[in-house]
């Protein structure tokens, strides 16, 4: 009977699965069409992948919620021993992580691909190559949303450039951009916090782990930033400092951590 249970779950698995990857199929393929469609106005788009990742997330609810209401009681009537309920249970959780990464993987994705959309959009309307007022020598423009100051290299004058309504209103992606950048980073530091959560008992060396992934993931994320926003670089140690804030305040509640002495890398 516990094989017939399992073969349940498994297809009631599946089934969801397959279900997510549509989901997240319609979010890739329509929200790109919106953005076209709306001539650049990333209202539409916003609301279309709101509405889909409510979508997603209720799945992942249903899972846990069949998993609790359903399954496991009909696993401990049919008698299964701790160790199957304990594998099937983790089949569940191992689905619904899943879930959590490529959501948020299609998001970034979907939001990314329109700042660039966003960037090549304003090239195009520019319609000429950007040129030094005094020499004429054309120049490279970085890929940035806000206006800056471009030095000649022939003859060092500083050029104003203004991006333009499109790359102004592409400023909304700036964010999944550096996202997108530090996204290595991002499963660094989330393996990091589940191995924390999952700790028995915590010790200083997993908060320390956290930490540093922490730490890496926002350097990784504010220098993709200032790729973006050169006028955020001077700000860089200080934005760092204010993105660690609440790990730190949360750390100050960790026993461990507060008999080590508050052993912080960032000060």
């Amino acid at each position: 009977m516990t094989t017939a249970v399992v073969n349940r779950w498994d297809g009631f698995l599946a089934q969801m699965r397959e279900r997510f990857v549509q989901i997240m199929g319609e979010a890739r393929e329509g929200c790109p069409m919106l953005l076209q469609q709306s001539n650049f106005d990333p209202l539409p788009m916003g609301n279309a992948w709101s509405a889909i990742e409510l979508r997603a997330k209720q799945l992942e609810s249903k899972l846990d919620d069949t998993w609790n209401d359903q399954v496991e009681p009909t696993f401990e009537q049919a008698g299964a021993p701790p160790d199957v309920l304990a594998r099937e249970r983790a089949k569940g959780e191992t689905l619904r992580d899943w879930f959590e990464v490529e959501r948020e993987r299609t998001r970034i994705q979907i939001w990314s691909n329109a700042g660039r959309a966003f960037y090549q959009r304003a090239r195009a309307e520019l319609g000429r190559p950007f040129a030094c007022v005094r020499c004429g020598a054309p120049l490279e423009i970085p890929f940035t949303y806000r206006a800056l100051n471009v030095p000649c290299p022939h003859c060092r004058t500083m050029n104003g450039f203004e991006p333009g309504t499109y790359m102004r209103m592409g400023e909304t992606c700036v964010h999944p951009l550096s996202e997108e950048a530090a996204w290595p980073a991002w499963l660094a530091m989330r393996q990091a916090e589940k191995a924390w959560r999952a700790a028995r008992p915590v010790t200083i060396h997993h908060l320390k782990a956290w930490e540093r992934a922490q730490i890496d993931y926002w350097r990784a994320y504010l220098t993709a930033r200032v790729q973006l926003l050169p006028d955020t670089a001077h700000a860089f140690e200080a934005d760092l400092r204010g993105k660690m804030r609440a790990f730190y305040d949360q750390m100050d509640r960790e026993g461990p951590w507060v008999q080590a002495g508050r052993p912080r890398d960032l000060v």
